[in-house]
């Protein structure tokens, strides 16, 4: 988790610096790169949904086959995996509408230090 961590911080520092350094180049890769970044998340959402889903089916057709006081071994399976798609999900999208959210922050970095630097000169 460390490496994943340090290896985020690397990235953010590196787009940050392109960013701030060479303006024009980073919104023509950021106008590429950015819809790419939308649709990957878009698919892993759509095949965890359709994990969802598919747990969800197997609980509602293995709930009739279960007599009462007796629980089988796929159900509570089942209901687990329930559980962790829907945390992984959460995570997920916290993450990536940071991430996102970050990318456009950069794309009006250079203009929100330059608005600043004017600011300031006027003020002196």
């Amino acid at each position: 988790m460390a490496v994943l961590i340090a290896l985020i911080v690397v990235v953010a520092s590196g787009l940050a610096f392109v960013a701030y350094k060479y303006p024009n180049g980073y919104r023509v890769m950021c106008m590429f790169a950015l819809p790419v970044i939308v649709m990957g998340g878009f698919l892993v959402l759509a095949i965890k949904i359709g994990d969802l889903n598919g747990s969800i089916k197997s609980i509602y057709h293995e709930l009739p086959n279960i007599r009462k006081y007796a629980l089988s071994d796929q159900l509570p399976y089942q209901i687990r995996r329930l559980y962790d798609v829907g945390h992984f999900l959460k995570i997920f999208m916290i993450y990536y509408i940071s991430g996102c959210a970050y990318l456009v922050f950069l794309l009006f970095l250079r203009d929100l230090l330059d608005l600043s630097k004017d600011r300031h000169h006027t003020t002196a």
